[in-house]
């Protein structure tokens, strides 16, 4: 796994060795079922009303396909999906809150649903500083992905 990606993991307080074994195995399983090199990489999570991190789901990019690990955090068996990307979205929803697009604060939030034709979604969450990491996700694989109406 890139060295990026473990820093990142860290970023978001994913730093237990079981876990980052976890997302390691999940990575290669990832690697293995996508055509293309993984070149990116997200977690979801959101904040509790306790003010506890909680985690959603792992996804994986390359430059052409997504992958989601719903349950990564589980060691004993991974659900991992797989999609093409390019020109996939249809529509995307972005619901954000104390985000300015440059800077996260700890305040910051962003829920990203994300559509295609076939009414298949993917849904994104992001609080503290994973939305700058959010937000380069959009600009580099949601945004460019976007269907030219002259393909529906």
């Amino acid at each position: 796994m890139k060295e990026g990606f473990k820093s990142y993991l860290d970023s978001v307080e994913l730093s237990s060795v079981t876990v980052k074994d976890n997302i390691e195995r999940i990575y290669r399983y990832a690697s293995t079922l996508c055509p293309e090199k993984i070149v990116d990489i997200f977690v979801s999570d959101f904040i509790k009303d306790d003010g506890s991190r909680e985690y959603g789901s792992l996804w994986f990019f390359s430059q052409s396909y997504v992958m989601e690990a719903r349950n990564f955090r589980n060691e004993i068996e991974y659900d991992i999906d797989v999609a093409k990307l390019h020109g996939w979205v249809a529509y995307y929803r972005a619901h954000i809150k104390d985000y300015d697009f440059n800077e996260a604060s700890v305040k910051s939030r962003i829920m990203l649903e994300v559509f295609n034709v076939d009414t298949v979604s993917c849904e994104f969450k992001a609080s503290g500083v994973n939305c700058d990491k959010l937000n380069s996700i959009i600009q580099t694989y949601i945004r460019k992905n976007i269907l030219d109406e002259t393909t529906i």
